[in-house]
């Protein structure tokens, strides 16, 4: 089929069978994808192997999700500050493979730092966002804050609060990433949530609960989610973030693309 007009979905590295980043790469685009969004936190593992085929990958990187030291939110500045150039640092490498940007959930609990909390924590890291929101603007890039769930994080898991900030900050260079997975847990309305991100959504996350695997019939309302993108505009990637699969790549990935191309509206689809 003519794929010009056809939503763009990405997959996590993470998922992907293959002995190297090619062959990753590679599998992703047999089973249908637009792009793979890289792990940051892992991205030293992979480093030098991405600079050696960045040029030569069958599919672009989307984005970064993670990856940077410490906390925004640290109640000690020598740990804010490295977490800063590290931000910089992977904003950087987002602008060298042309991803749309970087994720940012800016405290997670299993990074185990004391942080601020509550209109400190607005405070502390609306004094270092809009920096942020230049350096990324100026590499034509976004710093993509995502909200995550209250078992993840103290602090920032409702897209009104995401939206608030980019709204505060106002800065093209600084963007929401809404995850749906995390939004059914946070969010009382989840198509009004999603709504709400309007211009500032630039990278969209989707697995199925309860275990985060692959969107599949029976789960999630995804078709709610694809009808609001569709309304606010979004032409950006929908990552398949997903913490593991129910069978083998090759089997449910596949057939969770087909699922969820014939939910946007592309009848009949078949990857």
């Amino acid at each position: 089929m003519n794929r010009k007009d056809t939503k763009l979905f990405a997959v996590r590295l993470e998922v992907l069978p293959g002995r190297d980043l090619p062959e990753k790469f590679s599998n992703a685009r047999k089973y249908g994808f637009d792009a793979v969004e890289l792990p940051g936190r892992y991205l030293s593992d992979y480093y030098q192997e991405l600079m050696e085929y960045k040029e030569k990958l069958p599919l672009p990187v989307s984005s970064i999700s993670l990856g940077f030291k410490g906390s925004l939110l640290s109640k000690d500045e020598k740990v804010r500050n490295e977490c800063r150039n590290d931000i910089k640092r992977l904003l950087d490498l987002c602008a060298d493979l042309g991803a749309v940007g970087l994720v940012m959930p800016p405290h997670l609990f299993i990074d185990n730092i004391s942080v601020f909390t509550g209109k400190e924590a607005d405070d502390i890291i609306l004094e270092q966002l809009p920096d942020l929101a230049n350096f990324a603007a100026e590499r034509s890039v976004h710093l993509m804050l995502e909200p995550v769930n209250r078992k993840e994080t103290d602090y920032l898991y409702s897209i009104e609060h995401a939206v608030r900030l980019c709204e505060k900050v106002n800065n093209s260079g600084l963007a929401v990433t809404a995850d749906w997975f995390h939004m059914s847990l946070e969010e009382n309305n989840l198509p009004e949530a999603l709504l709400r991100c309007g211009k500032w959504l630039k990278n969209f996350h989707i697995s199925e609960t309860p275990a985060r695997t692959e969107p599949a019939p029976g789960g999630l309302d995804f078709k709610a989610a694809f009808e609001v993108l569709e309304r606010i505009g979004y032409t950006g990637y929908t990552v398949l973030e997903c913490r593991g699969l129910s069978g083998a790549a090759d089997d449910v990935l596949p057939q969770s693309l087909t699922y969820l191309k014939n939910l946007t509206g592309e009848k009949n689809y078949e990857s």
